[in-house]
């Protein structure tokens, strides 16, 4: 079968003549406007291009469109205007000696300092430079004629480099497209990252607030089964980056310092509470504990033995299942061993196929993709490691996980002074959270208040700048996705102007490049989201200074509030309710002034702005009938009240949104401090 040159036929191609005499340019332009139809027929049938009968043949312009320069200087400007305009030139003849300016060689060095691509043919009688050095100053993409130039051989060059030149382009245009959809790729699972995980944030981190508030069996149950979907969601959409990472080459393994033994015992402890669950026995061996640190990626490490002892578990109904962790020389290894259903040869052939499981009825019964365990072993060779299983149907299974290691410098720590230490969850700080959504800021101040932490809330990137750099926080959390300035470009301005507050990235997006532009924006580390109690708490503690829960401190009393926001309503009754106080909520001032005249509370926090009647109103009507209740005002600029509340009865101001330790100023200066236990502390 024949084919046509799709360049030759529809490519017009632009070729540059450089050569300092007239009669030259004029019998460039006889060959190649006036020979041209015949003799490319001639030359594309030696090079084995047919044009099809049913073609009509292009004019002789379609094929090439040729320019004249006298000068080097000249020539060197038509190419620039060229490329400027996106018309570059596919072939630039040069004449070597051009008496007058530069010379056919300067002239290629100047082209080649402006367009890479463009095929050069230098022209010349005599040789006045060696081939050697001709390659030192322009490299080895040209060709060279001797004059006089044959003009069949000079057509057959130009239409060979012409059409090696849109190649060329063609393979770089490919590279730009396949370049643009990867990054297109790599932005639609960085934002799905960052959409998908933000709403799961604040559900499980919602669901363990919750469950440690102390509900009843009931609500337990309801908020586990909540925490278990929440997780498995996210399991879900973990596996499906880390798949998307693995199939786009883009995936990269950390080196960093890890302790074994605290991996292999928080196993433990994660999987004791399942097996217990199952009626199954779990036996965590470890011949001996490792005394030195390893240097590895220890996520992947951890997502690899979670996958293989979550399926252990899954999959076994009675009996138990085993975690084997020993070294030798050259190798880590571990082995997973269950008492489970088994499988079969023909399911053990394609067990690391992504999308597989044994079969259709496994899949119904005990759920999953079919993805983990192929992310699994392509994370293990990525490692350098592998894992293999051996199993009988009705029996068990067996996987054995190995990979290559390298020991750290750091010996490993004790593992009970380090659990000890993980239960102390109080600190001493002030804590920047610069996060834009309003469940996730709230969600983060209880658990930073729930520690003991004063917390203050920025709502994007700019005010994020302006609160760290008016105030001398003790660590600052910064999510990475914000409006008017991203987390990136406010840690890079905080840094350039001297901010040395550790700043740690809370992020949805955990691609690899990511993590490189948080480090090298400055900051000191990163949180993914769904935020972890358990890491963040390792967060404060690395930047914090811890404090007993005794210290924490607790009032006595009734506290009215009068706010109509319910958002707001919650979260000043659980600061509230957190530091022993019962709490009333007014949803406007005429109830704030039926409650306040109903009973006597010890202290009224009255929100300046409120429905039906406004708090300096209901002030005014509650001092007027002798209410002697302590009433402060709050208001974001509540400073502009201050002389009209001070008439009206007003006790003290407080500013809004409410910094925990500006609260605890107002408690203590109206309310009696308790003992954690309840017990009214006597005055000295």
């Amino acid at each position: 079968m024949t084919q046509s040159s799709p360049q030759q036929q529809e490519q017009q191609w632009r070729i540059l003549a450089v050569d300092d005499e007239e009669a030259v340019h004029e019998t460039y332009q006889a060959i190649f406007e006036v020979k041209m139809g015949d003799e490319l027929d001639e030359i594309e049938k030696l090079m084995g291009i047919v044009v099809e009968e049913d073609e009509s043949p292009p004019s002789d312009a379609s094929r090439f469109r040729l320019d004249h320069a006298m000068s080097g200087q000249e020539g060197l400007q038509k190419l620039i205007e060229a490329s400027e305009a996106g018309d570059p030139y596919a072939v630039i003849y040069l004449d070597m000696r051009m008496p007058t300016g530069w010379d056919g060689l300067e002239t290629a060095e100047r082209i080649r300092e402006v367009d890479t691509e463009v095929r050069i043919v230098l022209i010349t009688a005599y040789m006045d430079y060696s081939l050697t050095e001709i390659r030192q100053r322009i490299g080895v993409n040209f060709d060279f004629l001797t004059k006089p130039v044959d003009v069949n051989e000079l057509l057959q060059l130009t239409l060979s480099l012409a059409a090696q030149w849109s190649q060329g382009r063609d393979l770089v245009l490919a590279l730009e497209q396949a370049q643009a959809a990867s990054k297109a790729k790599d932005d639609f699972l960085a934002s799905m990252s960052h959409e998908l995980r933000t709403p799961l944030t604040s559900i499980i981190g919602n669901t363990e607030l919750m469950e440690a508030s102390g509900l009843n069996q009931n609500q337990v149950e309801l908020m586990g089964s909540i925490g278990v979907s929440s997780r498995g969601l996210l399991s879900l959409i973990n596996d499906i980056l880390d798949l998307s990472k693995i199939e786009s080459g883009k995936f990269e393994v950390d080196h960093l310092d890890y302790d074994l033994n605290l991996l292999i015992n928080e196993l433990n402890q994660s999987f004791s509470g399942r097996a217990k669950e199952s009626g199954l026995a779990l036996d965590v061996v470890q011949k001996e504990p490792f005394p030195m640190q390893f240097v590895g990626d220890e996520r992947r490490i951890g997502q690899i033995l979670i996958n293989l002892m979550g399926n252990a578990i899954k999959f076994t109904q009675e009996g138990g299942v085993t975690l084997q962790a020993w070294v030798d020389e050259e190798r880590l290894h571990f082995s997973i061993t269950d008492t489970g259903i088994g499988m079969s040869d023909e399911v053990l052939e394609r067990l690391f196929k992504p999308f597989e499981q044994a079969d259709q009825s496994i899949s119904r019964r005990y759920g999953g993709t079919g993805l983990g365990l192929h992310i699994s072993a392509t994370l293990a060779e990525l490692m350098g490691g592998s894992i293999d299983v051996s199993s009988e149907e009705g029996v068990g299974s067996c996987f054995q996980f190995n990979l290559p290691y390298q020991l750290s410098d750091q010996a490993a720590l004790p593992l009970e002074p380090r659990a000890s230490q993980q239960q102390v969850n109080y600190f001493r700080g002030h804590v920047l959270v610069a996060e834009d959504t309003p469940e996730l800021q709230m969600m983060e101040r209880k658990i930073l208040e729930a520690a003991g932490i004063e917390v203050t809330i920025a709502n994007n990137g700019k005010e994020a700048v302006e609160h760290g750099l008016a105030t001398p926080f003790d660590l600052i959390l910064m999510d990475m996705q914000m409006p008017e300035m991203d987390g990136i470009e406010a840690t890079q301005l905080m840094r350039s102007v001297g901010c040395e507050t550790p700043i740690v990235a809370l992020t949805a997006n955990v691609m690899q490049q990511h993590r490189e532009q948080f480090e090298t924006a400055g900051c000191d580390g990163f949180l993914s989201k769904p935020i972890d109690q358990a890491s963040l708490m390792g967060v404060l503690r690395q930047y914090l200074a811890e404090a007993e829960p005794e210290n924490s401190l607790c009032f006595t009393g009734q506290v009215l509030v009068a706010e109509d926001i319910p958002e707001l309503q919650v979260q000043e009754r659980e600061l509230l309710e957190s530091l022993g106080l019962e709490v009333t909520i007014a949803s406007h001032g005429n109830e704030a002034v039926e409650h306040g005249l109903s009973q006597p509370f010890d202290l009224i926090l009255m929100n300046v702005k409120l429905p039906e009647m406004d708090g300096p109103d209901a002030m005014q009507l509650m001092r007027s009938v002798g209410c002697e209740s302590p009433i402060v005002a709050m208001a974001e600029d509540v400073e502009q009240y201050r002389e009209q509340l001070e008439v009206i009865g007003c006790s003290d101001l407080l500013s809004k949104p409410i910094e925990r330790a500006a609260l605890i100023e107002i408690l203590e200066q109206y309310l009696q401090a308790a003992e954690p236990g309840g017990e009214v502390k006597q005055q000295a």
